[in-house]
């Protein structure tokens, strides 16, 4: 009788971990976290950076709020694909710049991608960037730089900067890349504005995202 017990529970104890070890063979792929990135695809050298977004006054630097609003082809991807957690900022400077990195919800964006409205959900803290140093710049070498920060992001969420002075751009005639705002810049927790002007320009800033 005694055998017959310790066997049978043999028997369950095996046929239960066969059946957690079938369970865990199951579980889709997609369940593991992924990383992804939106905003610029960083495959440009920046060019003609630091125009005043002020195009009234070309004299001024006013503080503003640069959106990465439009990518074409390879160029980057807009918008975030999922909700997640960004984990760090990259940029791709001509020369040193100081920044504050924001997330946007762009609505009412004109089929021209020159007019919009935005609002911000967050914000990292000041990052500088350095930019290429003498030897690089005169080589043509634009180094990608990184900052670690720790940034909740939505599904649709948008890249954007505020600075006096943009450095990380692809400045080409005809390219709508940033919708601007200014006097004063966007400010977390504030509703949505109409944007202020356009900048020809790619903003070359990218967000690496863990989902």
């Amino acid at each position: 009788m005694f055998s017959i017990t310790k066997s049978t529970r043999r028997a369950r104890v095996i046929s239960g971990l066969a059946a957690v070890l079938t369970a865990a063979a199951v579980v889709p792929a997609g369940a593991s976290a992924a990383t992804s990135t939106f905003g610029s695809s960083l495959n440009h050298d920046p060019a003609n950076a630091a125009q005043s977004c002020d195009q009234n006054n070309l004299n001024s630097s006013p503080l503003c709020t640069h959106i990465g609003s439009f990518y074409p082809g390879t160029s980057g991807r807009v918008k975030a694909g999922a909700n997640g957690t960004i984990t760090l900022i990259r940029v791709r400077a001509q020369g040193p710049m100081t920044m504050r990195f924001k997330l946007v919800q762009v609505r009412n964006l004109s089929a021209d991608h020159r007019s919009g409205r935005a609002k911000v959900v967050a914000q990292s803290h000041l990052l500088s960037a350095h930019g290429p140093t003498q030897a690089q710049a005169e080589n043509g070498i634009y180094p990608i730089e990184s900052f670690k920060v720790r940034i909740k992001v939505h599904k649709g969420d948008q890249v954007a900067i505020d600075t006096r002075s943009n450095m990380a751009e692809y400045c080409s005639d005809g390219t709508p890349g940033q919708l601007t705002f200014f006097n004063p810049s966007l400010a977390l927790g504030g509703g949505f504005r109409q944007s202020q002007g356009v900048d020809d320009c790619l903003l070359l800033v990218q967000a690496v995202y863990n989902h």
